[in-house]
């Protein structure tokens, strides 16, 4: 089953080929501010996540299933040479660093990687018992309780420190179309204290990496500072950058990925 899409047609040859991947509660359509403001000549798809938007029946077990099931839906791609970046944010983003440690350079044409507030993982074992008890009671919960009542206090969660009240409130009521129980699902195969540490990894990997963190996300600018790994800075947001300030975001990536037709901006 193909769960990867278009989020535009285009009628000339593309200059280079993105694909999206959302975060945990998401969907595909989480990009659609960020690419209207994209260059013309950019090819831009996304998928849903198992769990997730289309594929809310599709749970792999084990936070590899989920991996696996990202490099199977690149295989749907046009197989046509075209530059590729993925793009993945919070949950979509330690996927891909998992992928980004896999992959060698040349296969399907991989240029690079942007990672969104993702987390290299924890390292040690007492910091991963206690993520693990904790994402246990967010498991259980969006298994037994109502979803508005499990999303409210998700949203109350440090990392969504600078959410303003209709932010919150939009997040909350946009989130709605989730099941519980797929979410449980997808949380307890993707936790993470069920991802490896990923940071040496990485600074080794053949591949570009590029890392973006919203400005007011002092968590993930924290984390990107003490790993001493370069990062770009979304000025005006948060932890979700690319729906806080879409257009920045956009021009952002056509600066990080050298884009064409930098004027469409």
């Amino acid at each position: 089953m193909s769960i990867i899409s278009p989020l535009k047609v285009l009628i000339s040859t593309p200059t280079a080929r993105l694909v999206f991947v959302h975060g945990f509660l998401g969907s595909r359509a989480d990009w659609n501010p960020v690419v209207q403001y994209l260059p013309d000549s950019v090819d831009v798809y996304a998928l849903d996540l198992p769990g997730h938007g289309c594929a809310k029946q599709l749970r792999p077990k084990s936070f590899k299933g989920f991996v696996d099931e990202i490099k199977g839906q690149l295989q749907h791609l046009p197989d046509d040479g075209i530059p590729l970046f993925l793009v993945g944010y919070s949950l979509g983003a330690r996927l891909l660093m998992h992928l980004a440690t896999q992959f060698d350079a040349d296969e399907c044409s991989i240029a690079g990687f942007v990672i969104e507030g993702g987390n290299f993982g924890l390292q040690q074992e007492s910091e991963i018992e206690s993520r693990w008890e904790n994402d246990c009671r967010w498991i259980t919960r969006f298994k037994a309780c109502p979803l508005t009542e499990v999303l409210v206090d998700w949203y109350q969660q440090g990392v969504f420190a600078s959410l303003t009240f209709d932010q919150r409130k939009g997040l909350i009521e946009e989130r709605l179309n989730n099941d519980g129980e797929a979410l449980a699902e997808v949380l307890s195969a993707t936790s993470l204290a069920k991802q490896d540490y990923l940071l040496p990894l990485l600074q080794s990997a053949k591949h570009k990496i590029y890392y973006i963190a919203g400005e007011n996300d002092e968590k993930f600018c924290r984390l990107y500072e003490s790993s001493k790994v370069g990062y770009e800075v979304i000025s005006g947001a948060g932890h979700n950058a690319h729906k806080d300030q879409p257009n920045k975001y956009a021009k952002k990536l056509t600066q990080l990925l050298s884009l064409r037709d930098t004027d469409s901006l």
